[in-house]
């Protein structure tokens, strides 16, 4: 049953031959395969097509192939939509992903500023008669806090790379099996997921978080550097 050309209700009985087993059991709940020039008689199309959906090789997003079908088909005749725009629950469904991610960076960085203001004080203050004697010896301030701002740089990058290459050795042992969600296959098929996920590298999201990453510690850094600089030479060898 179905909705005609002229948008009135059209039927029509057909013989079950064979069953198909897809990826989604909703897929299965959801769609029917019938012969298309049964499907054009009841839907009385003649022999026109109603939908033509393409799949395009490797990253989805063309964009440029979008706008190339939008100009060169008229207007009056053709609708030209994305899969944002025909999946519009799935799109809002991500879009809310998306903010569980920030959330879950937040707390990332968050504890990731504790614990490199807590190492580098720890540091700055196992160093503190070090540098009451670069100070005595007349050495600035401001070349005291260049010093600990390049040691927290030199090991923020250093934890970058290794962090790094062991996310992408896990996304490339993942990529060809996948992530089985199959105890949580209910609430993906749901969402229009399939029970098993391909994980794959943004070069947008690398850049975001190693960056994020480079700011945040350099900006936590700052803290125990201008504590560094403004040891007075007298406090510092004091200091035991």
């Amino acid at each position: 049953m179905s909705q005609d050309t002229g948008r009135e209700i059209a039927s029509r009985a057909f013989r079950i031959v064979g069953t198909f087993r897809a990826e989604m059991e909703a897929t299965e709940k959801q769609f029917v395969f019938v012969a298309r020039e049964a499907s054009q008689k009841m839907l009385k199309l003649d022999k026109s097509i109603s939908e033509i959906s393409i799949l395009l090789p490797g990253k989805q997003d063309n964009g440029e192939v979008y706008n190339d079908l939008k100009t060169a088909l008229p207007s009056d005749i053709f609708e030209v939509h994305t899969w944002h725009e025909m999946l519009s629950f799935q799109m809002a469904y991500l879009k809310i992903l998306d903010g569980f991610m920030w959330i879950w960076y937040l707390v990332i960085f968050v504890a990731m500023g504790f614990g490199i203001v807590n190492t580098t004080l720890m540091a700055v203050y196992e160093r503190m008669r070090e540098f009451g004697l670069l100070k005595a010896l007349g050495m600035r301030p401001w070349w005291i806090l260049r010093e600990v701002l390049t040691e927290s740089f030199l090991l923020l990058v250093t934890g970058m790379i290794i962090g790094n290459v062991l996310g992408f050795i896990c996304i490339y042992a993942l990529s060809g099996s996948g992530i089985d969600l199959s105890a949580l296959a209910a609430g993906a098929e749901y969402a229009g997921m399939t029970r098993v996920i391909y994980p794959a590298v943004e070069l947008k999201d690398v850049l975001l978080s190693n960056m994020t990453v480079l700011f945040l510690g350099i900006l936590v850094s700052a803290y125990p550097a201008i504590k560094a600089a403004r040891f007075t030479p007298v406090e510092a060898l004091a200091h035991t």
